[in-house]
């Protein structure tokens, strides 16, 4: 199935955003938000990218490496953002979320009319003059939007890369728990790991799983 470039077929601009390693039990939540043209003429060379272009889980590193990579040259505009372990634990995953798409937002130059989110939840944003930009949630976006389906691309590939990034610096973090393949989900390995060496300081503690360890005396935070 073809995925839309515009979600609605108009003239206003519209932002993707899409989210990854929220279901990580260690490190960080990554947020891309991705402005694409709606116009045909504008990719007309490059309609084999824009058909890979698709939710992140179904490519390989290489080839989402290599979307990610053309994403960033030929997007009108795009950005990251991350939310951290401590916010994440301060004020729950869903506001975390929350927090990092708005960030996002707040890095994309360009100036948009409409705001497509992956999901069924979404937190407005205000402007200064108390006007709400219309935002659309849809479920399963990054298999519907193109601009989701890249934001999508955009996240995994940066939180990918930091989980790689922390593990260079410390190869217990796979040792012990399995980064390196896992990258911070909750794999049998990465549990074994939990229960073997307790939580890591990026580890989620506001997540059943890495609660229950700190639960355990051997393991307790206090």
């Amino acid at each position: 199935m073809s995925l839309k470039r515009q979600w609605i077929e108009d003239d206003l601009v519209e932002v993707g955003l899409d989210e990854a390693g929220r279901g990580s039990l260690w490190g960080r939540l990554y947020v891309g938000a991705v402005i694409l043209s709606p116009e045909d003429e504008a990719y007309s060379d490059h309609g084999a990218a824009l058909r890979q272009i698709t939710d992140s889980k179904k490519l390989t590193p290489r080839k989402r490496a290599i979307l990610s990579d053309w994403i960033k040259e030929n997007a009108i505009d795009s950005a990251v953002a991350w939310a951290d372990p401590e916010e994440i634990d301060e004020v729950n995953i869903l506001q975390a979320d929350m927090n990092a798409m708005h960030r996002a937002l707040n890095y994309i130059q360009i100036p948009y009319q409409r705001i497509l989110v992956d999901g069924d939840y979404w937190r407005p944003v205000t402007g200064e003059d108390g006007s709400v930009t219309p935002a659309i949630t849809i479920k399963s976006g990054d298999s519907l939007s193109l601009s989701i389906a890249a934001a999508s691309v955009l996240a995994k590939e940066a939180h990918d890369a930091w989980v790689k990034e922390q593990i260079a610096a410390d190869a217990t973090l796979h040792e012990r728990w399995g980064l390196g393949s896992n990258m911070g989900y909750g794999t049998a390995a990465h549990m074994l790991g939990l229960k073997t060496w307790g939580a890591h300081p990026l580890h989620r503690r506001s997540f059943a799983p890495v609660r229950a360890v700190l639960q355990k005396p051997m393991f307790s935070d206090s």
